[in-house]
C-alpha cells in the first residue's frame, strides 16, 4: 500500500502534543545502507529520483503509530544537490514539502528499519529555561 499524500499548507514548526507537558529535542543517524534491506525511500513508499525526503514526523497514540514523510519535489524545483535546496530556501524564504502519511502497518517497519539510532530528550516545560545538570551518584 502506497503511502498518503495530503494536500494541505501549514509551517512545520517543533513538536507538539495536546498538553506538551514535556517538550525537547530529537536526533537520528540515517540507517547503513545494507544489501537486501530497503532504503528510506523505500520504506516510505516513494520515488527517490523525483522526491528528497526533508522531515520525518513520528506521532503515537495509545491507538496507533503515525510516520509522516515530508519531501520536496526535486524535479518541480530541479534540486539537484544541496545547493539547489539552498538556493531555494534563500531565495523563497522557504522549502515547499509535500507530506506523505505512512499507513499504521508500514509505521513500525519504517521505524525499525529507517535509523540506525534515534534520540529523543524530554524536558518537563516548567524546567526548560533552566540547565539540568545531571550528577552522578
Amino acid at each position: 500500500m502506497l503511502p498518503l499524500m495530503v494536500t494541505q499548507s501549514e509551517v512545520l514548526g517543533p513538536a507538539s502534543a495536546t498538553w506538551n507537558d514535556y517538550v525537547g529535542t530529537a536526533a537520528a543517524d540515517d540507517a547503513a545502507a545494507v544489501i537486501n534491506q530497503p532504503s528510506l525511500y523505500e520504506l516510505a513508499g516513494i520515488d527517490r529520483d523525483r522526491w528528497m525526503i526533508l522531515s520525518v514526523d513520528v506521532t503515537r497514540t495509545a491507538a496507533s503509530t503515525t510516520v509522516t514523510v515530508y519531501a520536496i519535489d526535486k524535479v518541480a524545483h530541479h534540486i539537484v544537490k544541496a545547493a539547489d535546496l539552498d538556493a531555494l530556501g534563500e531565495t523563497a524564504g522557504e522549502l515547499p514539502v509535500t507530506p506523505f502519511v505512512l499507513p499504521t502497518e508500514s509505521a513500525d517497519q519504517f521505524l525499525n528499519n529507517a535509523f540506525t539510532s534515534i534520540s529523543i530528550r524530554l524536558v518537563a516545560k516548567d524546567a526548560q529555561p533552566h540547565r539540568l545538570i545531571a550528577q552522578t551518584a
